[in-house]
């Protein structure tokens, strides 16, 4: 336990206590401070951001296919192995949706100490702060800090205006990212996440210091912003976020299995069956094409 909180201190704590006092004493207001380490933080941690948005929405899309399997195979090994094929297929891992999430809980743990000694009001703060403070002058001589931003003392809790900002936007952030579900069972699981998330998140704002909470609320703009922008996710889900529900949007590489799917399922045959006799009228012309740049060929060398 010591090995863990010795690393926990020296790499996480410690660089980002250093950090904001560094940002606070170049711009002289601890809000922008927090703005600007809400970007920092979100910059470096970007390639997983994106890696867990694409396999959520894979996944998501992946939902009709993993339960026709589920009812196609009773034997648990058989579906196993068939859900790891088509996982390989569509080159999704399952354990990258959490990868984000992992890896934000020690974060806001650590900012949470970092708010607590460098603006906090108790006399053991700055205590606890200058034997985290590196050896530099230019930091040391800048405290202490200017703890007040907009309506909020970063120190202290904000027991009204910005719980509700964090709740409101972890909600928006849920429904921009979450994908309709495919049966009663889910969607009645995922509207009941989708509103505990927001209520839990926002209670527990008000004991915390408001320099996290505004930190989780521009956190969650800039995920707001990246769900936007997604290059891989396809257009903004206003249909999501209104609670509508809407059709999944297959990722490439699985359409046209999907597509055979549906086909053999209306035929009454076999999903492979349909596969082949789609394929062939594309073979039969691309041989036609042959044939065609072959004698096209042969002219030519006649003459």
């Amino acid at each position: 336990m010591g090995a863990i909180s010795f690393v926990f201190n020296t790499f996480l704590i410690d660089p980002l206590t250093n950090f904001f006092v560094l940002l606070t004493a170049l711009t002289g207001n601890a809000g922008i401070a927090v703005i600007l380490l809400t970007i920092v933080i979100r910059v470096v941690t970007l390639p997983l951001q994106l890696r867990q948005m694409h396999t959520t929405r894979m996944m998501a899309a992946m939902a009709p296919r993993l339960q026709e399997l589920n009812k196609k195979y009773k034997d648990p090994r058989r579906r196993s192995e068939e859900q790891m094929k088509l996982y390989r297929e569509a080159g999704v891992n399952p354990l990258g949706c959490f990868s984000s999430m992992l890896l934000q809980m020690p974060i806001l743990i650590a900012l949470y100490q970092t708010f607590r000694v460098t603006v906090g009001e108790a006399p053991e703060a700055l205590i606890s702060l200058s034997d985290r403070l590196y050896a530099w002058s230019y930091l040391r001589e800048s405290m202490p800090l200017p703890p007040d931003f907009l309506w909020l003392h970063l120190g202290r809790p904000d027991p009204l205006v910005l719980p509700i900002l964090v709740a409101a936007t972890t909600y928006v952030l849920n429904k921009m990212a979450s994908m309709p579900a495919t049966d009663d069972r889910q969607r009645a699981q995922m509207g009941m996440m989708n509103l505990l998330m927001p209520l839990i998140f926002g209670w527990i704002t008000i004991t915390l210091p408001s320099g996290l909470g505004l930190y989780y609320v521009l956190s969650n703009v800039v995920g707001i912003g990246m769900q936007y922008a997604y290059v891989g996710g396809g257009p903004f889900n206003w249909r999501a976020l209104m609670g509508m529900s809407q059709e999944p949007v297959l990722p490439r590489g699985l359409e046209v299995r999907q597509r055979h799917a549906d086909a053999a399922k209306k035929l009454g045959r076999p999903e492979e069956e349909q596969a082949e006799e789609e394929a062939k009228p594309q073979a039969a012309t691309e041989a036609t094409r042959r044939r065609r740049r072959y004698a096209g060929g042969r002219r030519r060398g006649r003459r």
